[in-house]
């Protein structure tokens, strides 16, 4: 299960303080129209003139009025369409040709009428819920021949996406081969052929619709795989899953990560359908169980699953032939849909890059976006929000020149809220590169809640690529990322891979997913032959693999000047290009030097400067201050949500638990006898990577026999004095269930304790789940 569970509650308060067309065009910095030319609206009509008074009602309309009457020809000023406020719910994607482009060096721009939200919805409200008797969920119906989509992965109530109802981790004992399935293995390794995985039957439950069922894993810690499951047979003491072929046996093949005794979680399993927050898709019947969170009442609650599965696609014919000089700006986004994971695995991937196909065992393609540009340029993408995707959020494809990319939110996006290039455009020729692109002053968070390979801002064999000033944080794995495609060729200058910027971004959490074990990536991080590449002026804090910036792989010709890691390494990894020409200076950390600075050449001023963060050089402080969004953007801010803090804590000091570390209590998962102790009292410390505020605790326990807590508090470090005190009191637990504490004050603080006792007789400590939730407050002006 994701350990996001408690985000759920903070994202759902966070939608209702959205005024996303206003915001948006604010912070943009005069992008908003300051004229109209065209109106839509929901309530409008195609029949009207499109008038502020009497608008459209289809964006295809106003697209089609343009195109006939010939208004994006011989311009002489840019040409507006304004979106009044409202939901545009598709049912198709909305596509943009070269024939829609500006002309004349002025746009055509599709943007939000001043001070309203207008929302291009992808997906399908789900109404007509009925509690089934005598269980805790409801269930309804999401028939293909009412709109909905065949399959979908996501179900979002009140703004929040729900956990698809998953199964405690398990390790398998062996691979099988059973020879009734035809599986001609790999040539090149006949002695390796098998079919699925033997798991203790203890460990699998009777399953019904086992065609429904996923079998996820995460290997070599930075692989991740969604197996569709074929059948489950059982002798009585061990139970043999079959997964998908010729899928699974090529994972084998492929050879990294894919052990039988890994952990395995079973997943879309009517019967782990045991807590709040969690859903399941009974894909023959078409009906959809989901067990309500405390407070909601599905008569009343929004529900939504995606449909469409590509929002917007902007595409010229060729790349001589180019849709051009187009603007987007203060719409959101939202309920995208993404059909392959519904008949085939995927995974086997690093970031955005996955197996593409069985016969290949390397990466072949990418995680597409919802938003996609391909043979575009001079395209603006200003000031919108995509959110709630299935899969990612804006990506430039082939030929995608001179895009720019300003002041959006990205956030609950399945993989990277940006994603530049594709993994299997390496060789394509000039004019098919993507290029010039400039991403700057974005905010993208959360990402991966369901794809735990999940960036945040990610590049694939680009060139000239900017992305600086923006705010990246609690994401699966790295923060901000690229790779090349080809880890052994040296591609310099004329192949066009290269010159990339990334520059005064301000990068945290990065690796939410660690818990599942990905772990082998940066916050940073670049892989292969980028040259003329510069990594400089970022702050990158609340590392959780341990490596803050990376340079992997055959890095090469390339710099890293002038960042700040609080807390992480910078590290280079081998195999590199020799001669070495990955240089550094000027760089700060608060983690001392070690043996991954062999591939790094410090040609000024020697090997990272340690540091204590309460004490940072003046240098360093400069380069804190000015990384991130720019002012004309920090009021993004106010609009980002508050944040389950367990994503990114770091839990220390801990005394009396079973677990030396018991993540368990922060995995976001209520749990029967989740976490116990090993006396009746129990502490730990969880420290933060910032400054939190308007802070609220929540612990969870059930009536666990002997493992109880019956009273709990909480301390904060007090930075001003120096010292711990209490945020609360010891309070009194009367029994199972959930408590909530929120303290009277705004108070502040960058760690926490958690105390528990059980006053019972011969009783030990048991929690299910304690996590937290705050607003964010930058490191860098606290």
């Amino acid at each position: 299960m994701s350990r996001a569970r408690s985000l759920a509650l903070a994202l759902a308060m966070a939608v209702a303080l959205l005024p996303l067309g206003a915001l948006h065009a604010a912070a943009a910095a005069g992008s908003a129209p300051s004229s109209c030319n065209y109106y839509v609206s929901p309530a409008g009509s195609d029949s009207a003139p499109g008038t502020v008074t009497a608008p459209w009602r289809t964006l295809e309309h106003a697209r089609d009025y343009i195109r006939t009457n010939n208004l994006n020809q011989h311009m002489t000023s840019d040409l507006t369409v304004c979106l009044r406020g409202g939901r545009y719910t598709r049912t198709q994607t909305f596509s943009l040709t070269d024939a829609d482009s500006g002309s004349d060096g002025h746009k055509v721009i599709w943007a939000a009428y001043p001070g309203e939200a207008p929302i291009v919805d992808g997906g399908k409200a789900v109404t007509g819920w009925t509690q089934v008797p005598g269980q805790p969920y409801w269930v309804a119906d999401v028939p293909t021949t009412a709109g909905y989509a065949s399959y979908f992965r996501q179900l979002y109530v009140g703004g929040v996406r729900a956990q698809l109802a998953t199964g405690k981790g398990i390790a398998g004992t062996s691979f099988f081969r059973d020879t009734s399935v035809p599986n001609p293995g790999n040539p090149d390794n006949p002695g390796r052929v098998y079919d699925g995985i033997v798991f203790p039957a203890s460990a699998i439950r009777d399953y019904s619709n086992v065609t429904d069922l996923r079998l996820v894993h995460q290997g070599a810690g930075f692989k991740a795989d969604y197996f569709p499951v074929t059948r489950i047979t059982s002798d009585g003491a061990n139970a043999r899953v079959y997964l998908q072929q010729p899928w699974f046996q090529s994972r084998l093949d492929a050879g990294s990560g894919l052990a039988f005794n890994d952990t395995f979680y079973v997943q879309n399993a009517f019967q782990e359908l045991d807590s709040p927050g969690e859903w399941y898709l009974d894909q023959a019947t078409h009906r959809l169980y989901y067990y309500p969170r405390a407070g909601e009442r599905m008569a009343t609650a929004h529900a939504s699953v995606p449909v469409v599965e590509t929002l917007v696609d902007v595409r010229g014919t060729s790349g001589t032939s180019k849709a051009h000089d187009i603007e987007v700006t203060g719409i959101t986004f939202e309920h995208g849909n993404w059909m392959w994971p519904g008949s085939t695995f995927f995974g086997g991937s690093q970031a955005e890059a996955m197996y593409g196909d069985p016969d290949r065992h390397v990466y072949t393609t990418n995680v597409p976006g919802q938003i996609k540009l391909t043979n575009t340029d001079q395209i603006s993408f200003i000031g919108n929000t995509v959110r709630y995707s299935a899969n990612g959020g804006l990506q430039l494809l082939n030929g995608a020149d001179h895009t720019t990319v300003t002041g959006n939110l990205f956030y609950n996006t399945t993989a990277a809220g940006i994603i530049a290039g594709r993994w299997e455009d390496l060789a394509v020729t000039a004019d098919q590169r993507t290029e010039y692109a400039k991403i700057d002053d974005n905010v993208v968070y959360d990402t991966g809640d369901d794809f735990w390979q999940a960036t945040g801002i990610s590049l694939m064999n680009t060139y000239a690529v900017t992305v600086t000033h923006n705010l990246v944080f609690n994401t699966a794995y790295a923060g901000i990322h690229q790779r090349m495609a080809d880890e052994t060729g040296l591609y310099a200058g004329a192949d066009g891979i290269g010159r990339t910027t990334f520059s005064y971004n301000e990068v945290y959490n990065a690796g939410t997913k660690k818990s599942f074990g990905m772990r082998d990536s940066g916050s940073i991080y670049s892989f292969g032959a980028w040259p003329g590449s510069s990594v400089d002026h970022n702050y990158v804090h609340g590392v959780t693999t341990g490596r803050a910036y990376m340079s992997d792989n055959q890095s090469y010709q390339t710099r890293w000047d002038y960042n700040v890691a609080d807390g992480g390494l910078f590290f280079a990894a081998s195999p590199v290009r020799s001669p070495l020409s990955v240089y550094a200076s000027h760089n700060y950390t608060t983690t001392a030097t070690g043996s991954n600075y062999t591939y790094f050449i410090f040609d000024v001023d020697g090997a990272p400067h340690v540091s204590s963060d309460t004490a940072w050089p003046a240098e360093a402080q400069g380069i804190i201050s000015g990384a991130g969004l720019e002012p004309a953007y920090a009021r993004l801010l106010r609009h980002v949500p508050v944040s389950n803090l367990a994503d990114y804590a770091t839990a220390r000091d801990a005394s009396g638990w079973i677990n030396a570390q018991p993540a368990k209590l922060w995995d976001g998962v209520v749990e029967t006898g989740e976490e116990g102790g090993t006396a009746n009292t129990a502490s730990i410390e969880y420290d933060f990577p910032a400054d939190y505020r308007a802070l609220t605790f929540r612990l969870s326990q059930d009536g666990n026999g002997t493992y109880q807590a019956t009273a709990w508090k909480v301390q904060r470090w007090n930075s001003s004095l120096n010292q711990w005190a209490d945020i609360m009191p010891y309070q009194t637990l009367a029994g199972p269930g959930q408590v909530v504490y929120r303290p009277a004050n705004n108070l502040a603080t960058t760690k926490i304790r958690l105390y528990v006792e059980n006053a019972n007789a011969g009783g030990l400590v048991g929690v299910q789940e304690f996590s937290v939730t705050g607003q964010y407050r930058s490191a860098k002006s606290s």
